[in-house]
């Protein structure tokens, strides 16, 4: 009785080391880092849910993720975040009102499992620097008039690039470490369309757009918060530099809805022109606008 109860034991034993060694090999490989992005990401996102410009104005937008669709290199999910007074601040040197509030859905480029991080970080990817996702705008500007529209609710090209720029400098280039006086965004408009059909809706106006940026390549130099959605960049091989300046494709879909008083723009920003249509066509052009109650 006392052989089999010791040899039970070691069996026990060998088994929480057989499973505490795979934990360990599974913590210290690259695909750990996905793992991670994910959990941290959907709870992070569902919490930014509960208090966004769409929660409180009975707004529901439903954005497919790379899980959703045939289009797989991008991210599963599209995450929520809201930036509160960030903006605000940001916002009131560029012609808005008092209490103006966003809310920002975003998607990001799929992870390179091998790697053990977004191909966001990849200078040899199409993919490189890309995102695409709405944003969701409540508030005045200085006139008056819907934030990003005038009078009329007609969009306000002038206005178009205020929040991906603010996106991008203050949410991902900051975030990664890069010096605000060292930020690129530059956008010029190449064209646009009005009374455009999109999202199951009508009324849209859609703007294209050419754009220097940086891009997101740097080698990590210690922790930085977005490296828990990222993952930590990885070595892509020589010849590329820190930050180094890219030429982007934007798109951004524009629309006021007076009923809720919330402006909703959905935006592409791709590195590669073949990406931002198909993006465009296999994803974002399938979202979905709705008004709860």
């Amino acid at each position: 009785m006392r052989k089999a109860a010791k040899s039970k034991k070691k069996k026990v034993v060998a088994a929480i080391v057989a499973v505490a060694l795979l934990l360990a090999a599974f913590m210290w490989s690259p695909f750990s880092n996905y793992g991670i992005s994910l959990a941290v990401m959907k709870v992070y996102s569902g919490i930014h849910e509960r208090d966004s410009v769409m929660a409180k104005a009975g707004m529901d937008i439903e954005i497919p993720g790379g899980g959703e669709t045939r289009e797989k290199d991008w991210y599963p999910f599209v995450i929520t975040y809201n930036p509160g007074e960030a903006f605000e601040k940001y916002a009131a040197g560029r012609h808005a009102g008092d209490d103006v509030e966003l809310s920002i859905m975003y998607n990001f480029p799929a992870f390179d499992l091998v790697k053990g991080c977004s191909q966001l970080y990849n200078p040899s990817s199409p993919y490189y620097t890309s995102f695409y996702g709405a944003y969701a705008v409540k508030g005045k500007d200085g006139d008056g008039n819907p934030y990003g529209f005038d009078e009329n609710g007609k969009l306000n090209l002038g206005l178009t690039a205020v929040v991906p720029e603010f996106d991008f400098k203050h949410l991902v280039l900051s975030d990664l470490g890069l010096d605000y006086e060292d930020m690129v965004f530059d956008w010029e408009i190449a064209d646009f369309e009005e009374g455009v059909e999109y999202a199951g809706s009508g009324g849209w106006t859609m703007v294209d757009a050419d754009l220097t940026v940086n891009g997101t390549y740097h080698q990590k130099e210690k922790f930085r918060r977005s490296y828990l959605q990222y993952g930590v960049p990885a070595d892509f091989g020589a010849g590329y530099e820190d930050f180094e300046q890219v030429s982007m494709k934007g798109r951004v879909y524009g629309k006021y809805f007076d009923d809720c008083g919330v402006g909703v723009f959905f935006y592409i920003m791709a590195s590669d022109e073949d990406v931002l249509k198909a993006c465009d066509k296999e994803i974002l052009g399938k979202s979905r606008i709705s008004m709860l109650g």
